[in-house]
């Protein structure tokens, strides 16, 4: 994560339980929190209504995902989430397409070092590599 905590700029809900985060320096990661929203009881409005969980909000200073005073979710576990989830959807895609990292590194054009990176959940999934990926997939149907 490096020297600066994470910032929130903005939230949106996304489909289901998945919200997206532009952190302040500008990345963007989709968070699935289905299983954290499930973990507390805290947050049973947000699992039973939809309307509540896109009512998502910035909170003060960016530190938080905000829906009330008394729900609320840390950027640091916002953060932690988006690094977990974005190195096991790399690690899922290229395992479904039987490449080794490396492989699949030179394949996106991504450096072998940032990959094992991305993987491991040591820096954010950038929102570039995702689409690289999807374009990948794209042109092998195509062909």
């Amino acid at each position: 994560m490096g020297d600066e905590a994470p910032n929130i700029r903005a939230v949106r809900a996304g489909e289901g339980r998945t919200l997206f985060v532009t952190w302040k320096g500008g990345a963007e990661s989709p968070v699935d929190l289905g299983e954290h929203l499930a973990r507390y009881a805290v947050f049973a409005p947000l699992r039973a209504d939809d309307a509540a969980f896109r009512d998502v909000t910035v909170g003060e200073w960016g530190w938080c995902a905000h829906w009330t005073d008394d729900m609320e979710i840390s950027s640091d576990a916002l953060w932690r989430l988006a690094l977990a989830q974005g190195g096991a959807w790399l690690r899922s895609w290229r395992e479904a397409h039987r490449m080794t990292q490396a492989e699949a590194a030179s394949a996106l054009g991504v450096s072998p070092r940032m990959w094992r990176y991305y993987e491991a959940g040591e820096h954010l999934l950038p929102k570039t590599v995702r689409l690289a990926c999807v374009g990948f997939d794209a042109q092998a149907r195509a062909a």
